[in-house]
């Protein structure tokens, strides 16, 4: 027994040995007009590490010091130029985090740790005049009880939703239009919902597509794979919300443990620019989300949106930020670009008891139109413009389109042979007392009362010049129910 116990003493002294921390404060000046926006802090991982423990503290400063975090393991490029050893990024969420061999903090990756520097990085969201002290401590091969327990009880949240029979996508113009929405957040970034109750919901609520959306990190994508396959009716999307400082964007069906490199400065379009290139050479899209949106680094600082895919004109329930995103990209299609409007619910928390400002997914629904439920028949459509929004999944149906000799859809490109062209519409379920709009070079050609379940109209007009055609409905108080992409028209000379 004496020998056996002496042995067990043996086993564990390297075990304990092994345990290391490392601390480090750091003092981060505010960065200039133009500087990267992002700092990183060196540290030696042993080789036969088993865990990492970070932890981070810093004066808030009543909200003037704003610092994200983020781990690059061994890997990482010297010139900081792609994504090479990235382990996860979780932004201002947390204040510690953990990574091993079979778990990690929500945002993070497990995996084997390479042994040589690893880096921390630390994004500069906002940084004090005075400048930021910041305080690092990374322990080797010891997890805190507080940080584990955190990631058990975000795997065990249980949302239980009211199941309702499913309505099916209807079918217009030679096209399903299918629902969905394309911007969501988890527990693997800032949101509160875990994956599996974000699919519950949409296939609850009559969604045939979800895009889940994290912010700089693809920890979700494991998760989504091992889920996906048990949503026969779903088509889900693993997707980043690149958030940079200087605006937004989502990209959707990224490959699995993809990520497009987020550290791009405010204004710096060339670099933004790369990034693109990326999405592209990928065959995906690039979406730039909530470009008029109030909260710091929401808003677009890019400049041009010729240069996207798609723009989110509509972010959870419409105010006064989506108007003035409505307004920039009217003024976009006077000029001749044809960017694609959509809207999402940027969901981050459910909208149970327990989250008074918790949104629903699919407030508001893309409704794409596709021969069949695909990833890359849903990324088609949606950038030829095949969409219409509304303010929820099936309250609302809307056609729109125009006969010209033959039918022509929302967001196909028409020549007008004969200088004149019909536009048919047929609104159902709105409510009495809401206006139809037909809305051409920022004038209302058309805008008429609803006072009936179904209202329908048929326009004959003339062109002279280039146009696009989109329908706006709205309710008695203004607030927009549904809107539609444009059908463009070529005239022939």
């Amino acid at each position: 027994m004496i020998k056996f116990i002496f042995a067990l003493i043996l086993l564990f002294i390297p075990l304990l040995a092994s345990a290391q921390t490392f601390e480090k404060t750091v003092l981060i000046a505010p960065p200039k007009e133009n500087e990267s926006r992002y700092f990183y802090v060196p540290f030696d991982v042993p080789a036969g590490a088993k865990s990492i423990s970070i932890n981070y503290e810093y004066d808030r400063a009543n909200g003037a010091n704003v610092l994200d975090l983020g781990v690059f393991d061994s890997h990482f490029a010297k010139d900081k130029s792609d994504m090479s050893g990235f382990r996860g990024w979780s932004g201002g969420r947390r204040n510690s985090i953990f990574i091993s061999e079979n778990e990690a903090t929500n945002g993070y990756i497990a995996g084997k740790l390479p042994s040589g520097q690893w880096r921390v990085i630390l994004g500069l969201y906002k940084v004090a005049p005075e400048g930021a002290s910041v305080m690092i401590k990374v322990k080797i091969n010891e997890v805190e009880a507080a940080a584990r327990q955190q990631l058990t009880e975000e795997k065990a949240k249980v949302f239980d939703f009211p199941k309702r029979r499913r309505i099916a996508p209807p079918t217009a113009n030679s096209y399903t239009w299918f629902r969905g929405d394309l911007h969501t957040h988890t527990f693997h970034s800032d949101g509160n919902w875990t994956i599996k109750g974000i699919l519950d919901y949409a296939q609850a609520n009559d969604l045939d597509f979800v895009g889940i959306t994290e912010h700089n990190t693809f920890s979700h994508h494991t998760e989504i794979d091992s889920l996906a396959v048990n949503y026969k009716n779903l088509l889900v999307l693993r997707g980043e919300e690149v958030t940079t400082y200087g605006g937004h964007f989502n990209v959707w069906g990224l490959p699995k443990n993809e990520l497009i490199d987020f550290r791009i400065t405010p204004k710096d379009v060339s670099r933004l620019r790369v990034a693109v290139d990326r999405v592209h050479q990928l065959g995906l899209m690039a979406s730039i989300n909530h470009p008029t949106a109030l909260c710091g680094g929401c808003d677009w600082s890019y400049g041009d949106w010729s240069v996207m895919d798609s723009v989110e004109i509509w972010n959870g329930a419409w105010d006064f930020q989506d108007e003035a995103a409505l307004k920039l990209w009217d003024a976009l299609l006077q000029r001749g670009n044809r960017i694609t409007a959509i809207g999402s619910s940027d969901t981050h928390s459910p909208p149970l008891a327990e989250n008074k400002n918790g949104l629903a997914i699919g407030i508001p629904t893309n409704h794409v139109g596709m021969k069949q439920l695909a990833q890359n028949d849903l990324l088609a459509a949606i950038k030829n413009g095949r969409v219409w929004i509304s303010a929820n999944p099936t309250d609302y149906s809307l056609e729109f389109s125009a006969f010209n000799g033959s039918r022509i859809n929302i967001g196909d490109l028409a020549a007008n042979l004969n200088n004149k062209i019909r536009f048919d519409c047929q609104a159902k379920n709105f409510p009495v007392g809401a206006t139809v709009s037909l809305i051409s070079n920022n004038q209302v050609l058309l805008k008429e009362k609803i006072e009936r379940a179904e209202y329908v109209f048929a326009k004959e007009l003339s062109g002279e010049k280039d146009s696009y055609f989109r329908l706006e409905v709205r309710s008695e108080t203004g607030a927009m129910l549904a809107f539609t992409n444009p059908i463009y028209i070529q005239i022939k000379k």
